[in-house]
């Protein structure tokens, strides 16, 4: 994932006038991956409340988020380009450490949705996927996408603890 160019002060730059804006997916595209919401929480490159950090989760928020949950990136086919767990609870997380506790709130609460009867959170969800056409050969490949996933599992006690919920 690139960052942008160099800035003057030797730091990672982004785009946008002056060097601020947002992270993105790769040099010369205004495109974001979901995973680019890790380099404000839980690895600080850019903290909560910065304005590098703010416009990343925004833009990741404006591009990937829909109805509670994230895709990884626009143009993702992998088991026709679902939303994924881990990815709503580190934009809930992002929200919780910025003081938007409703936000998180949500993410959150979408993730317990996509639970299974017995309780397993999946990889990612087939519903409202970005490239339908492309899930069965996935499904052929590899079989049903991963249920239970433990980085799933891990994010959601992550996110409840950082908001306060307890079973």
């Amino acid at each position: 994932m690139a960052v942008g160019p160099r800035s003057s002060r030797g730091g990672p730059g982004v785009g946008g006038p002056g060097g601020q804006g947002h992270l993105r997916k790769w040099l010369g595209s205004d495109a974001v991956d979901g995973s680019l919401l890790a380099c404000v929480e839980p690895f600080g490159l850019y903290p909560a409340g910065h304005p590098v950090g703010e416009a990343t989760v925004a833009e990741v928020e404006r591009q990937l988020a829909r109805d509670g949950g994230v895709y990884r990136y626009l143009d993702d086919t992998f088991y026709g380009g679902g939303r994924w767990l881990l990815l709503a609870g580190f934009l809930g997380w992002n929200h919780a450490r910025a003081g938007r506790r409703a936000e998180a709130g949500r993410y959150l609460e979408w993730m317990a949705a996509q639970a299974t009867p017995a309780g397993d959170l999946p990889e990612q969800v087939s519903d409202l996927l970005l490239a339908p056409e492309r899930r069965q050969e996935w499904l052929d490949r590899w079989g049903p996408v991963a249920t239970p996933l433990l980085w799933s599992h891990g994010m959601y006690l992550i996110l409840a603890d950082e908001l306060g919920v307890t079973a």
